[in-house]
């Protein structure tokens, strides 16, 4: 096989893979669960310093790359909304238990999942 047909080939592939994987994510209203986001109270130091800490080595170093400039959560750019999807993924990824969702008062837990548009906030149900 020569090498133009074989790149064809891994780019058709390639493009139905990633399609058929787009097509398998629930739309944001489907979702159920538990998640965790930034409550009405919180103040925007007690905000910052919640995606400060997610995103930090002794907070785990949560992958805060998607509440950055480019990423797909970095819209709205709010605080609140970034610290929701911070917060959210330290909820997750520890357990989903209400000590992870208190952030000294600042996290709710919710039922309603807080995705929107391509920002998709996990949650392991």
């Amino acid at each position: 096989m020569s090498l133009s047909l074989t790149l064809l080939l891994f780019i058709l592939v390639s493009t139905v893979s990633v399609t058929s994987t787009l097509e398998n994510l629930s739309p944001a209203a489907e979702n159920k669960g538990y998640w965790c986001v930034a409550n009405k109270k919180a103040t925007d130091e007690q905000l910052q310093a919640n995606i400060d800490w997610c995103c930090s080595y002794e907070g785990g170093f949560r992958d805060c790359t998607q509440i950055n400039p480019g990423g797909v959560c970095y819209e709205p750019n709010t605080l609140r909304d970034h610290a929701s999807y911070v917060m959210n993924l330290y909820y997750q990824n520890l357990g989903r238990t209400k000590d992870q969702c208190t952030f000294n008062g600042s996290g709710s837990e919710v039922t309603k999942d807080p995705s929107h548009d391509a920002c998709i906030f996990i949650s392991y149900d």
